[in-house]
């Protein structure tokens, strides 16, 4: 009998190569450093950017879309080997300090380590320049978490949304500090936006990266229409 491979959970993880000063990278959500299945992540993550001839040690930014372990987990570690800078919204990092880390006590129970997190700078809503070309929108986007955030690229019309949207669902709303209301309101705020390419945290049902304009509505419709009365 063949052996039955269990695939525990962890998030996407996107960079925007060379796009600070000195060629150094930003990391969107370094994900875990190890999962509950005990998986090495971060390994994975380190050797398939060295397959793009990125490296850990060239990154100059970490940027976590919310404090859930499968998105955060890596970022001390990220910092460790590339002495990069950590940012999340206050609102996010203040969470995680009070009610946030509650969700991690079972993952501690199994043995798991539940990194703290140390942000250099907290975002807002509003412009992030990150070079001379790159600039980026950031946007408060709670439901699946009080201060989640997404990205906007205006420039190149991709958003990266963490986890309040995917392939034909969002975000779940029942960890502590979830709430549909927000959530949809953040859906309908994120649908009136360009978007060309829709990245999202986790590969439910796509690849993660959901294409083209008419693609992306159908999809949120699709949301709208058959997730927004069950949540």
């Amino acid at each position: 009998m063949a052996e039955m491979q269990i695939y525990g959970n962890n998030c996407n993880s996107y960079v925007i190569a060379n796009s600070l000063a000195g060629n150094k990278h930003v990391i969107v959500d370094p994900g875990a450093v190890v999962n509950e299945a005990r998986q090495n992540c971060f390994d994975r993550l380190s050797s398939e950017m060295e397959k793009d001839g990125i490296m850990i040690k060239d990154i100059g930014l970490t940027i976590i879309t919310h404090a859930h372990l499968d998105h955060y987990g890596a970022a001390e570690e990220v910092k460790r080997r590339s002495d990069s800078l950590i940012t999340i919204s206050k609102e996010e990092h203040e969470f995680f300090q009070t009610t946030g880390k509650q969700m991690f006590k079972v993952l501690e129970a199994m043995g798991l380590s539940v990194p703290e997190i140390s942000p250099d700078f907290y975002l807002k809503e509003g412009e992030l320049h990150l070079g001379q070309e790159e600039v980026a929108q950031i946007l408060l986007t709670p439901g699946h978490s009080p201060g989640h955030i997404g990205i906007y690229w205006p420039a190149e019309k991709i958003y990266m949304a963490g986890d309040l949207i995917f392939y034909g669902s969002t975000g779940r709303v029942d960890f502590p500090g979830g709430s549909a209301r927000l959530l949809k309101e953040s859906i309908e705020r994120v649908a009136q936006l360009e978007i060309e390419y829709l990245l999202t945290g986790h590969q439910y049902g796509s690849p993660g990266i959901i294409e083209g304009r008419e693609q992306i509505r159908s999809n949120l419709e699709f949301i709208k229409r058959n997730v927004f009365p069950y949540l």
